[in-house]
């Protein structure tokens, strides 16, 4: 079978391959990192190689970043034994197995997006300049931090040495402070401003955030239940800080978790139960819809 018309779909292990699909290398091939698209697809007794998996014909763009295509051509020619340039490398009609390429389109699918906060400064005094971000992950802490750096510049930074100039200029919003010598911006300005951005979070790092807050989780309840322990009270407060910081904490109550089968049985019992109501609630959306 050969599949090669645009937006024609190949399934293969329950994923979805579709020709002028753009995909990136993954690191299970020689090609990880280059950006592409699949323009062919083959399987059973059309299939050039004698892989189990379908053949996926890929055409890979070259990199457009110089660090990046003599990495490239290094790997190549480790690969081969020879030196390689970007010329002797094959981008076009490359026969990639499934788990050498990814999907952009699936990737981004699962991406979480997170609104983030970004107080910005840049600034030039006499000439000598400076710029400085801090990203935050709330409107309210990043305004607060606009603030107290305004105030600070105010107070003691370059605004004071402008101020009363003939040519001191200020320009602001809620969000938003900038000024000026006129006829020197160069040479002589402060700004700061607060800009509103989207941060993108693979799973992978979705996770990691998710086990540090349950970490932190399971040390809070760790310190509420020995709080009141007599034992506890004979140690200095230097004995319990270390107790409460301890590393293993999180770790041992997870592996403790893992053996109380009791635990799971509950969990899934209750997950069972939850499922139970929710789908009974859509059937009956189903049957609501079916009879009108």
């Amino acid at each position: 079978m050969i599949i090669n018309q645009p937006g024609a779909e190949f399934i293969y292990e329950n994923v979805c391959y579709k020709i002028g699909e753009r995909i990136v290398g993954t690191n299970a091939s020689e090609y990880q990192g280059l950006f592409g698209s699949i323009i062919e697809i083959r399987d059973g007794e059309d299939k050039e190689t004698e892989n189990e998996t379908p053949d996926i014909y890929c055409s890979f763009d070259e990199p457009v970043i110089p660090y990046d295509i003599a990495e490239l051509e290094e790997r190549f020619s480790e690969l081969y034994q020879c030196k390689k340039t970007i010329e002797d490398i094959i981008l076009d009609e490359v026969i990639m197995a499934p788990e050498m390429i990814e999907s952009i389109e699936q990737a981004d699918k699962q991406l979480t997006k997170l609104d983030i906060y970004l107080v910005s400064e840049d600034w030039a005094v006499k000439g000598e300049t400076g710029y400085s971000v801090i990203p935050c992950a709330d409107y309210y802490t990043a305004k607060r931090i606009l603030c107290e750096k305004l105030a600070e510049e105010q107070r003691t930074g370059c605004i004071p040495m402008w101020d009363g100039k003939e040519k001191f200029q200020i320009e602001s919003s809620p969000s938003f402070y900038e000024c000026w010598l006129d006829g020197e911006y160069l040479m002589n300005h402060y700004k700061i401003v607060l800009v509103h951005e989207t941060l993108l979070l693979s799973p992978e790092t979705v996770g990691l955030i998710g086990r540090c807050y349950m970490d932190q989780c399971r040390i809070e309840d760790f310190e509420a239940q020995i709080e009141e322990w007599d034992e506890v009270s004979s140690l200095t407060d230097e004995q319990y800080q270390r107790l409460c910081a301890d590393p293993e904490i999180p770790e041992r109550i997870q592996k403790a978790l893992g053996r109380n089968d009791s635990y799971w049985e509950s969990y899934w019992e209750t997950v069972s139960e939850v499922a139970h109501i929710i789908v009974r609630k859509y059937l009956k959306e189903n049957k609501e819809a079916e009879a009108k």
